[in-house]
């Protein structure tokens, strides 16, 4: 592949320096589009909803239409490499999931296709709001998605504590349903002198909390892991004087099988609400953002793998799905394709850690392998 890295470095480090959180893409996706149409001009680029878009490259003679997708958005997380010559220029908002070098592998990607695809389509998609889960849906959703009509859809994620350039992958459950909710509790204040004449949450929300770690002990087990973890809590004010009237905590619900949160969901909402009652209080459930299960089917594990043999990338093929949510799910669910993991390091900090960098020297693995699936796709009979 004939490209120049050190541009494509100089792109990653520029939007790991202007990161944006979900639903505020706007400079971000401008500065895509812009790079797109100065370097690797796409014959058509469509809107798919807020910051989202598609840049369309038409093959040379006609074949399958294949969709390649990353994503725009960075996290409310602060980041702590003050030696970065490119560090996040924003307070509170960083690039801790690597988003930034997704984008930049499909920039590269896009370079590869300048001069168009031998046969077949390609559509890379640029996607907003993947850390809330609502992005894959806007996209798939949006009305000028549908004439599109992809024949397959891939993407990938990076992945700290492979080995940088690896590919991992499995067929069936990939990246696990998420389910995030916020469960909230009102009464009547009163003086904390005598709290028994109002009526607090703060008992019927502690037993809550407790009551969760006993309904994730009965659905998790070694073949199937659940998790219910409470993320967030408020209670009151401060001050001394008065015992509180409302209160809420958030949990996130999470396991392989959709089946098993929606289970786990509804024995936390009977529980809270025979809290409530037996402590006098109203209730109110939301549930705030919702991840489908990312299941990759049988033919685009193939082409993965198939992928990684002619590019003579490592594979791995896991055993087990990933504990985290990807709302990529929402693509595999409507067409044939599949995610993979790429390693970014063995000793490289975690995903969403303060301190995470997308590795630069991964980028030309991505685009490699990105390269052969869609020399695969495409010529698929």
């Amino acid at each position: 592949m004939n490209i120049n890295m050190d541009q494509l470095i100089r792109l990653r480090h520029w939007l790991h320096a202007h990161p944006e959180v979900s639903r505020q893409e706007v400079e971000t996706a401008n500065h895509m589009r812009c790079f797109l149409e100065e370097h690797a001009k796409p014959d058509s680029i469509i809107p798919l909803g807020g910051a989202g878009f598609a840049a369309i490259y038409e093959g040379y003679s006609s074949g399958k239409t294949v969709l390649i997708r990353c994503e725009l958005d960075a996290l409310p997380i602060h980041e702590i490499n003050d030696d970065l010559a490119y560090r996040s220029l924003y307070d509170g908002v960083g690039h801790k999931c690597g988003h930034d070098g997704h984008m930049t592998i499909l920039a590269g990607l896009a370079l590869t296709l300048a001069d168009r695809p031998r046969q077949g389509r390609v559509v890379l998609l640029f996607q907003p709001d993947e850390e809330t889960g609502s992005g894959a849906r806007l996209c798939c959703g949006h009305k000028n998605l549908e004439p599109i009509q992809p024949d397959y859809v891939f993407a990938l994620h990076n992945l700290p504590g492979f080995a940088a350039g690896e590919v991992i992958c499995k067929a069936g459950i990939f990246a696990s349903e998420v389910k995030y909710v916020a469960v909230t509790m009102s009464g009547k204040e009163a003086h904390s002198a005598q709290p028994e004449t109002g009526s607090s949450p703060s008992i019927a929300l502690a037993e809550l909390t407790l009551k969760a770690r006993d309904i994730q002990a009965k659905y998790d087990h070694p073949d199937a892991y659940a998790l219910i973890v409470p993320v967030y809590n408020q209670m009151g004010v401060q001050a001394s004087g008065i015992c509180p009237a409302q209160g809420e905590v958030h949990f996130t619900l999470r396991s392989a099988q959709g089946l098993t949160v929606e289970k786990m969901w509804q024995e936390l909402t009977a529980c809270a609400a025979d809290l409530a009652e037996t402590h006098g209080l109203d209730i109110d459930f939301e549930i705030r953002e919702e991840f489908s299960a990312t299941s990759n089917g049988q033919l685009g594990f193939d082409m993965i793998r198939q992928a990684t043999q002619m590019t003579g990338h490592s594979f791995t093929c896991l055993d087990r799905p990933f504990r985290w949510g990807e709302d990529f799910g929402e693509f595999t669910k409507l067409y044939e394709g599949a995610m993979f993991g790429l390693g970014a390091g063995e000793t490289r900090p975690d995903l969403h850690n303060p301190d995470y960098d997308f590795p630069d020297e991964i980028l030309k693995d991505g685009i490699a392998v990105f390269a052969a699936i869609i020399e695969i796709a495409t010529t698929q009979s």
